[in-house]
């Protein structure tokens, strides 16, 4: 399967909403946001309608709008980070870190490049290819989220702004991210121009091609004391895109997959049914994401498309978000010597400060084959290893994932291994 749409996939299975098309009937439970893609160009059409994320998904939501005010408008001014904003980010980055789509992207990163990739390593990964500011072609402080996901100004017009969830919040919802509602701050900051659909587009809820107009706060402007008036920014958008409904830590797995030079992953993706030519640019460094955004080339297969196509509808198994919790997997044996059954096993550590009971938690492989974690009470910094018997939870030795499940059925932690670190026989995996 293409990769691009395994993460899509794990994404829908964990924050990501469906994408439908006008007509189309959503799943509340599972999320969606309508898609509208036959708008009149006389009216200001909203294009992103009856959005519907259920609580068990608005986690990194809440998160991410919270840096959406964080950063100067012009590309040409300095950024000045305050400490609540760094903060902020690491919020979103440990919100992230351990969703299905990264999960996902870690393990394709690591088994193309034959590397060991830790949760911390790839943490930092993430760092530098969305959060480092960089400077080029006389641009003082760029990154790739805010040009990604907030848009940026360049003269009299838009850049980046490629994350649907904040142009759906900017076109009647803005004020739900300012830190306060300001005086002469519209929520309604999007006019819609066109749609730019070509290669039977519009019958794919997955994207838009569209041009519209971006009145854009400047927040550096606000706090420097200037009127509502001279802070916001009528700009121009002629030709702009993004995919819909995947959340912030989908678009993140996808942009990193593409970025990463050592993973040399495809250009192209395929996703339900749709192909699409994979824009990423870097910084001169080649370490930062410059910008990253889809853009439509057809249906897969090369045929015309005859009708709208429906998003398939796949089952879902319900997932919890990744929930704060002391008790951490800190290491594994996924390949002993001699044969693996009855001789695998998981090391746990308790990171708080007080001890921790265990009973009723659970250990779960990719699978989703679950073992009991009974009868373990660990003391503060105290680590213990399990043995995990025949017929239990499955290691593969050609990469996989393991879950920490608490009573409550959350997850409390997750760490993935390549097949590269697998293949070490005797080896035990440190997370």
């Amino acid at each position: 399967m293409d990769i691009y749409q395994q993460i899509w996939d794990a994404d829908q299975t964990a924050n990501g909403v469906q994408p439908i098309l006008s007509g189309q009937d959503g799943d509340e439970a599972r999320g969606y946001v309508t898609v509208v893609t036959e708008a009149d160009a006389e009216e200001d059409t909203q294009i992103l309608q009856n959005v519907v994320i259920p609580d068990s998904k608005k986690l990194t939501y809440d998160r991410v709008l919270k840096l959406f005010d964080n950063y100067s408008l012009d590309e040409q001014e300095q950024e000045i980070e305050t400490p609540e904003e760094r903060q902020e980010v690491h919020d979103l980055l440990a919100a992230v870190i351990d969703t299905p789509p990264m999960q996902v992207a870690r393990e394709y990163v690591a088994n193309a490049t034959g590397t060991v990739i830790s949760r911390d390593r790839w943490y930092g990964v993430l760092l530098e290819h969305w959060f480092r500011t960089f400077s080029q072609g006389g641009d003082p402080a760029l990154t790739g989220f805010e040009h990604v996901f907030v848009g940026e100004q360049e003269g009299p017009k838009v850049q980046g702004y490629h994350f649907w969830y904040k142009y759906y919040l900017d076109d009647g919802l803005a004020t739900a991210y300012d830190r306060e509602n300001f005086p002469g701050f519209a929520d309604d900051r999007i006019a819609y121009v066109r749609g730019l659909y070509q290669n039977g587009q519009e019958d794919f809820p997955e994207s838009v091609t569209i041009s519209y107009k971006w009145h854009a706060p400047d927040y550096s402007r606000w706090s420097a004391g200037d009127d509502a008036a001279g802070v916001i920014r009528p700009l121009t958008k002629p030709v702009g895109g993004f995919f819909v409904g995947c959340s912030v830590e989908g678009l993140m797995a996808l942009g990193s997959v593409r970025a990463h030079l050592g993973a040399r992953a495809p250009k192209e993706a395929v996703i339900n049914g749709a192909r699409y030519d994979l824009k990423v640019f870097r910084s001169a460094n080649e370490q930062h994401i410059r910008t990253f955004y889809p853009v439509f080339l057809g249906r897969a297969g090369g045929g015309a498309v005859e009708g709208p196509v429906v998003t398939p509808t796949q089952p879902q198994q319900p997932t919890q978000p990744v929930v704060q919790s002391p008790i951490r997997i800190l290491a594994a044996l996924v390949n002993p010597l001699g044969d693996d059954p009855g001789q695998e096993t998981v090391t746990l550590i308790n990171t708080g400060s007080s001890q921790q009971s265990l009973e009723g938690w659970f250990l779960v492989d990719k699978m989703n084959h679950r073992f009991a974690v009974n009868e373990v009470k660990l003391d503060p910094g105290v680590a213990t290893t399990i043995l995990l018997p025949r017929n239990s939870i499955q290691l593969s030795n050609k990469g996989g994932e393991i879950r920490l499940v608490n009573r409550d059925g959350h997850t409390a932690h997750v760490v993935t291994y390549s097949k590269a670190q697998a293949s070490d026989q005797g080896r035990t995996i440190v997370f």
